[in-house]
């Protein structure tokens, strides 16, 4: 796909300086929304780092979605495992146990399964870090929004909705810490 394409089938908001385009991923074999978050509203246009995220992400290996999948449980079983979920403990079972019941979840490919792929999300504010990054944003199978991290097309931490991307250019698992 070139950056031709990509300007052609994204429909832009003026207002708020932000296009979206669909775009089929070969990692997921599905079609997921691109957002681009221009600095500017003065001409609907994605910088030449803001094309090269998107053909890191649809560069992505097979290999990279078994990196997701053990996040996705990872994120799993941290928020089950502080949060309060109101799941009741069956005789002899702990909190966390009654949470992964409730919820369906067993392991990792649980995880994916009941996660949901939200959008990827680039910004032009981006353009100005040393590494080019993009963010896969998913809903949880414990309901919160994350970002996957993508750092110069490798997958390398995942965090919060609305992390601050500056922070991994220092340390590429700075989420973990």
């Amino acid at each position: 796909m070139t950056k031709e394409e990509i300007l052609e089938k994204t429909t832009w908001d003026y207002y708020i300086a932000m296009g979206t385009c669909p775009v089929y991923v070969p990692l997921f074999e599905k079609e997921i929304p691109f957002i681009f978050f221009q600095d500017s509203n003065l001409t609907p246009s994605i910088t030449e780092k803001m094309f090269e995220c998107v053909k890191d992400i649809l560069a992505l290996e097979k290999l990279e979605l078994e990196t997701i999948k053990e996040m996705l449980w990872e994120e799993c079983y941290f928020a089950f495992s502080v949060t309060d979920y109101g799941c009741e403990p069956i005789a002899g079972e702990t909190d966390l146990e009654a949470n992964f019941r409730e919820f369906g979840i067993s392991n990792k490919e649980d995880a994916y399964s009941k996660s949901e792929i939200i959008e990827i999300q680039i910004a032009q504010e981006y353009d100005t870090y040393s590494g080019r990054y993009a963010e896969i944003k998913i809903n949880s199978a414990s309901d919160n929004l994350i970002s996957i991290i993508v750092k110069n097309g490798k997958i390398i931490d995942f965090d919060d909705d609305g992390t601050n991307l500056g922070s991994f250019e220092e340390d590429e698992q700075y989420a973990k810490k």
